[in-house]
């Protein structure tokens, strides 16, 4: 395998390795990212466009002054460091590489969701990745990676993904980068918002799609284009994931996400976004150069003749800044306007998300909120539904509102990487949800929080523990406290939820002097 990555980036020119790979959306690097992004450092990346290359987080470690940092920051630094580090090549040489990665999430309830907990029967969902590899030369990158999950077999929201030795092929791709244009084409995860915060129109909630996205530009503006392939609906309106006489058959449609974005930077502390996304499906549907070309405008393309296919559009605005040691961000999502019969008035679907967190040196203080109205994410049509496997494209659930409060206390001065978060959740969760049948015309909804609601209040402690880049340790506890349990009136409910993850990682590599004379 290394060998056919290494001939696919073979050269005539002297190549220099640039590190070019993707840093998957979930690995934990992104956690020391964000510490040092809401410092005022590494803002040379866009801290709502995931994932970044390792090359660029390299490139933005070295503009940092280090005499500025505290314990915290130097740890983190440290880390970032021995995570990102490039290869040493000189002349004809190509990068190769290999890293392994494994894991266990313990959990005494079946869904990883600690906050809508289901069951309470304790689990172990473990993970690996035992292949990982990657050749990374000039602006050519290849990658092949392979990732066991036992999640992916259990997932009680989503579909059976991996059925042969609960494996599945992610961060699989080859890639193209310059300063001005890049192209990559595979199979990784897109996360358009800020590191563990909701991404309301694109984000890593789904499992990883195939895709080819296209970006041009540079810092101060640029465009981004992504054309991924979903999975197909039966004739008769249900997801199965599955090839064969289930889905294919007289009737089955395909179905393609297509999500565009214009960033726009002018200054280093604020990025305005303007986003997009088509969910478009039929029988014979495809790659389409319509979607594909992030210049047309979603709004007067998507009904306009030649109409090949279904569709359901939305669009997106998102606001990023950072005022001293205040950071503020914003998404919002307009999906539809809807006309309910026998109200009178017109309701707006839409999907919100949004931070402030103030940054002193060793603590961060934070709120963050999410109100999803109940008809977000969804479609008269059930293939236009926002979902990929059963998982939400960009949140998982909708008719919600969720408020967090959140104290990050960095103790890297007692015992370093040590980070200790007080938080509270409340969480209101309304009866409709993203996969429920698109209701009729005739059917009085409120606009958000319909139906009984289910009220849970969360305080709870985590602890991560991560001195070096090679392992880590989360500890999640704490007390859910609902009223309406399963949206019965009167019903309630308290019981304590736990989280616990080890995660332990290794890298190989080095430079191979290559002629292809």
């Amino acid at each position: 395998m290394i060998v056919l990555l290494a001939g696919f980036l073979g050269s005539r020119t002297p190549l220099l390795a640039q590190e070019n790979r993707l840093l998957p959306t979930g690995d934990v690097a992104y956690d020391a990212i964000g510490y040092l992004q809401r410092r005022g450092h590494l803002l040379e990346l866009n801290p709502t466009s995931l994932p970044y290359r390792y090359g660029e987080v390299w490139d933005a470690l070295g503009r940092i002054d280090t005499m500025a940092l505290g314990p915290a920051g130097r740890h983190r630094l440290a880390l970032l460091r021995q995570t990102v580090r490039p290869v040493d090549t000189k002349g004809d040489a190509i990068a190769v590489g290999y890293a392994f990665e494994a894991g266990a999430r313990v959990i005494n309830s079946d869904r990883l969701d600690v906050l809508r907990p289901l069951g309470d029967e304790p689990h172990i969902y473990w993970y690996g990745v035992p292949v990982r590899v990657y050749a990374d030369a000039g602006s050519m990158v290849a990658a092949l990676g392979i990732r066991q999950d036992r999640y992916y077999d259990e997932d009680p929201d989503g579909l059976d993904t991996a059925l042969r030795l609960m494996a599945r092929s992610e961060d699989t791709y080859v890639g193209f980068h310059s300063p001005l244009i890049s192209v990559y084409a595979g199979r990784w995860s897109q996360h358009w918002s800020v590191h563990r915060e909701a991404g309301v129109l694109l984000s890593d909630n789904a499992r990883s799609q195939d895709q080819v996205s296209l970006r041009f530009g540079g810092r101060r503006l640029s465009v981004q284009s992504t054309l991924s392939e979903l999975d197909s609906i039966t004739d008769d309106g249900r997801f199965t994931g599955r090839v064969g006489d289930d889905t294919v058959r007289v009737g089955s449609r395909r179905r393609f996400l297509a999500a565009h974005r214009l960033d726009f930077r002018p200054s280093r502390s604020v990025v305005l976004s303007i986003m997009e996304s088509v969910v478009y499906s039929g029988s014979n549907a495809g790659v389409s150069l319509k979607y594909l070309n992030p210049l047309h405008p979603a709004l007067v393309v998507v009904d306009n003749s030649p109409k090949n296919d279904e569709n359901n559009a939305t669009v997106a605005a998102v606001l990023w800044a950072q005022i001293r040691r205040l950071t503020v961000h914003g998404q919002l999502l307009v999906d539809d306007l809807n006309v309910q019969r026998g109200k009178g008035n017109e309701t707006i679907t839409y999907s919100f998300a949004g931070s402030l967190v103030y940054a002193l040196s060793s603590v961060d203080l934070g709120i963050t909120i999410e109100a999803v109205t109940a008809r977000a994410y969804n479609a008269p049509q059930p293939e236009g539904k926002y979902v990929y496997l059963r998982r939400g494209l960009g949140t998982q659930f909708s008719d919600y509102v969720h408020v967090a409060a959140f104290a990050d206390l960095y103790l890297d001065h007692m015992i370093p990487g040590l980070l200790l978060r007080p938080r509270l959740d409340w969480l209101f969760q309304g009866e409709r949800d993203i996969r429920d049948r698109f209701p009729e015309n005739e059917e009085v909804l409120d606009n958000i929080l319909d139906g009984v609601v289910a009220r849970t209040m969360r305080p709870a402690v985590q602890l991560v523990y991560q001195p070096s880049p090679r392992w880590w340790v989360r500890l999640n506890g704490g007390v859910n406290v609902t009223r309406n349990e399963g949206h019965v009136t009167g019903h309630e409910t308290s019981r304590f939820v736990g989280l616990v993850e080890v995660g332990l990682r290794l890298r190989l590599d080095r430079a191979f002097r290559l002629s292809f004379r």
